[in-house]
């Protein structure tokens, strides 16, 4: 491949005294002098939880050069991205699909990841000094051609549905039926040819979630004990609630009866959606972290003043600390009944799970006799028409899965 220029040179230096109580990154930019790039550092064991992960925006020297110190006591994720490889969008920053990269570290590492752009602005990452990183990477090589693919068909697939070609679209949805397929076989076959080497758990990690169980179990047990150990914990359990979730999704129906759940409220005190029996409910899965959640509060405190007792709001956060789920309700004057769903419930004891939540915001309106009457995930104005129907109908039967 011909590179018109080399972009950056990035030497990752993790301490080399495995006893030291203090880690740092030295890095290298070489030729990208007085450039910015973004540092994001996640610990595998809350490598979900965004409050938990460091980051910072950092800015070289004339020579490309700077100094940066991580307080990284455990396996991490560290995601590297050049601001050199991104754009403006609406006052935030967009990166290119290949403009960034994700590194799997341990405290005692040293990367050296050397980064080219070539004329058309794609780039390219050649990493040394560090096996497991570099298999990493090949793998993700491989895999882009098949997201490039998907990609390119979802842009056919849009512009057939905006034409009406249903034909075009019912083809193209078989195209993309097959490249699924091949992906999966893809993976399949990776994982049976690493399956001895270091890279074997990050593969389990982009598996369908039908297969992570067998996979785990094939996994030599110094590999299941080493460092991916919380990130297979992880995996694990979402591939649990994903498939208890498809279980749930066909019996999670316009006039199923809505399951039953129990989640502390603000004062700690036990909430179920039984207690309501009797009164129209609004189910709201919402977080602080969620744009487009915070973006229809002011509908739901319209819907609350509009209906007052005749309608039981109940927003459930996910995927919150609780100080951040408290600060939340008080900022945005959710004066009505809230409650919180904790990560580490099992999947059994999650309302995410029982209502097939896959996006957020979802809201569940349920009517008095604890039947499901309307499904919308997004936030959907036309919701809130189909609340007032519901509302001055009785309890009928309108509604619709959206």
């Amino acid at each position: 491949m011909r590179h018109s220029r080399l972009l950056l040179i990035v030497i990752l230096l993790l301490s080399t005294v495995a006893c030291s109580s203090k880690h740092g990154v030295r890095v290298d930019f070489g030729s990208l002098e007085n450039d910015t790039l973004l540092i994001v550092c996640r610990p595998f064991s809350h490598a979900d939880d965004f409050m938990r992960q460091i980051s910072d925006t950092l800015l070289t020297d004339s020579k490309g050069i700077l100094e940066y110190t991580l307080p990284v006591e455990e396996p991490c994720i560290i995601s590297v991205r050049p601001f050199a490889t991104s754009e403006l969008i609406n006052g935030g920053r967009r990166w290119m699909d290949d403009g960034m990269i994700n590194l799997y570290v341990t405290p005692c590492d040293r990367i050296s990841v050397e980064f080219r752009k070539e004329e058309g602005g794609e780039v390219e990452f050649l990493i040394k000094k560090n096996n497991l990183n570099k298999n990493i990477h090949e793998v993700n090589v491989l895999i882009k051609g098949f997201h490039d693919k998907s990609q390119k068909l979802a842009i056919q697939m849009n512009e057939a549905y905006l034409a009406g070609n249903n034909v075009a679209l019912d083809s193209l949805r078989s195209v993309l039926k097959g490249i699924k397929y091949d992906y999966i076989e893809f993976i399949s076959m990776c994982f049976r040819q690493r399956l001895n080497c270091e890279e074997a758990p990050y593969i389990i990690l982009l598996s369908p979630v039908d297969s992570v169980e067998s996979y785990l179990a094939q996994l030599p047990q110094n590999t299941l004990n080493g460092m991916f150990k919380p990130l297979l914990a992880q995996v694990q359990k979402k591939a649990k609630e994903a498939l208890q979730k498809d279980k749930t999704k066909n019996n999670l129906t316009i006039g199923a009866v809505a399951p039953n759940f129990a989640l502390p409220g603000i004062d700690g005190k036990e909430v179920t959606l039984s207690d309501f029996k009797g009164k129209t409910v609004l189910l709201d899965f919402w977080g602080t972290w969620c744009y487009w959640c915070k973006k229809g509060i002011p509908d739901l405190k319209k819907a609350s003043e509009k209906y007052g007792d005749r309608l039981v709001i109940l927003s459930i956060d996910c995927k919150d600390s609780k100080d951040m789920w408290l600060e939340g309700v008080e900022k945005y004057g959710m004066d009505w009944i809230n409650v919180r769903e904790d990560t580490s419930l099992p999947a059994s004891d999650k309302p995410t799970v029982s209502y097939n939540v896959t996006g957020f915001p979802t809201k569940f309106i349920i009517d008095r006799n604890g039947k499901i009457r309307d499904i919308t995930e997004g936030e959907d104005p036309k919701f809130y028409d189909r609340l007032d129907a519901i509302m001055t109908s009785g309890q009928s039967d309108v509604g619709a899965i959206k």
